[in-house]
């Protein structure tokens, strides 16, 4: 029989394999890896050490704590790091650090950065930081997120950034003006897939009406971003705002007010016309005396979710529901939250409803949530209109608030007596616990 050999042990006098025998690209993806505190770190490892971290490649150099040592260790990082900037991040930043922002934004522009979040502190009777105008030299800049600063005029001629895809702005001033800088820097960006604009402040117009109040009117402006798909605008006013064609665009999110006040003037077929191929829409609905939607020709053959903030106390907001509704012949998801503080002012019967329907609403409709619900005739009569008409319905969620005029027991029954066209058809109903 062959003698099986012995497993070869290692000589004593061999030195164990450690980490510094690797090579140094490989150590500095190591490194890379880490986050930015714990790759400083690693410089007491061993001489061999000491610099690597500032040579690793796509090293993240993000601080979320908002603190004031946090600041100085990122001028520190900056000024050793030798590599481009892949990704630059400091969330809170105090207010007594406000001006380590305006080192870092030309010192990033020189190292092409590509990813770039300051976050600013809000401070009680503190004035926002002031951007350097040095921003618009970041011409690398794949990503860029700013909130709660102002931010200067852009300079006459600018290019854009060529290489953003993403731009998020979260109350971020203008000057006066300057939102003509924003439109172009959208228009000049034509690589940007996705725009968030929240609480942006925007100067306006001070106006009387005949009665005396006060009106606000902002010059009006244009998103142009003909690869965008992802859009939210977030504001407690309408800030003059207007879409192009969006050819690309698969989910948008529109809150203008927390109870659909929208300019006067806002031209709503127009707005849906230019987001017919969403496939996700988030829309407060606006306050109108008529229906806002009125004309729409368009169809959203590619709208699957819907959420709308609204109520059914008018008959302009049924109706303006109703006809966005009938426009979107395969939705599957739609979600309503009810502005629960209005009053019905007028009582809409089922066979109003029903007059409204036609083969394409609710064709594909899967599931239903009413959020916040009163249980008010009008929308009891939307529940059994969906009930009724939805053939491939499977599930009707009724979160309804805690203070209602009549028993959950009594609304219960009542909807169980509601004809179901859909035999999968299944209603669950609660009340929120805030």
């Amino acid at each position: 029989m062959e003698a099986r050999h012995k497993r070869r042990l290692p000589s004593p006098d061999a030195a164990p394999p450690n980490l510094n025998s690797l090579p140094t690209d490989l150590l500095e993806k190591i490194v890379s890896c880490l986050p930015i505190r714990d790759a400083v770190r690693t410089s007491a490892v061993s001489r061999a050490w000491r610099h690597l971290w500032e040579s690793a490649p796509g090293l993240a150099l993000s601080w979320d704590d908002g603190a004031d040592p946090a600041a100085r260790a990122a001028d520190a990082v900056l000024a050793r790091y030798s590599r481009a900037v892949c990704i630059f991040r400091f969330d809170h930043l105090p207010v007594p650090s406000f001006s380590h922002a305006d080192c870092w934004v030309p010192l990033l522009a020189g190292k092409g950065v590509q990813a770039l979040q300051l976050w600013f502190s809000k401070a009680r009777d503190v004035e926002p930081h002031y951007m350097s105008v040095s921003i618009f030299s970041c011409r690398e800049l794949i990503h860029l997120n700013l909130a709660v600063c102002d931010i200067p005029a852009a300079p006459s001629g600018l290019a854009g950034f060529p290489n953003l895809t993403t731009l998020y702005l979260q109350e971020v001033g203008f000057p006066e003006s300057g939102v003509r800088g924003l439109e172009a820097l959208i228009a000049e960006s034509p690589l940007l897939e996705a725009l968030r604009l929240s609480d942006l402040w925007i100067p306006e117009e001070e106006d009387e009406d005949d009665d005396g109040d006060q009106d606000y009117e902002f010059e009006a402006w244009v998103i142009q971003a003909p690869n965008l798909r992802e859009l939210t605008i977030e504001s407690e006013y309408d800030h003059g705002w207007q879409i192009e064609e969006l050819p690309f665009i698969e989910q948008v999110e529109i809150r203008c007010g927390i109870s659909g006040s929208y300019s006067s003037n806002r031209d709503f077929v127009k707005l849906l016309t230019g987001l017919a191929r969403v496939s996700k829409l988030e829309l407060v609905m606006p306050l109108r005396e008529d229906n806002a939607f009125e004309g729409l020709s368009c169809t959203f053959e590619n709208l699957k979710d819907l959420s709308l903030r609204t109520d059914f106390c008018t008959l302009s907001n049924i109706l303006s529901t109703l006809c966005l509704l009938k426009n979107a012949p395969n939705l599957e998801k739609l979600f309503f939250e009810i502005c629960c503080a209005n009053l019905q002012e007028f009582e809409v019967g089922v066979d109003l409803l029903n007059a409204e329907w036609t083969d394409s609403l609710f064709a594909n409709l899967r599931s239903v949530t009413m959020e916040l619900a009163t249980c008010q005739s009008n929308e009891m009569h939307f529940i059994q209109f969906v009930l009724s008409k939805a053939r491939h319905l499977q599930e009707f969620h009724v979160l309804v608030c805690e203070e209602l005029s009549r028993s959950n027991e009594e609304l219960i029954v009542e909807i169980a007596k509601y004809r179901r066209t859909s035999p999968e058809a299944k209603v669950f109903f609660r009340t929120m616990v805030f």
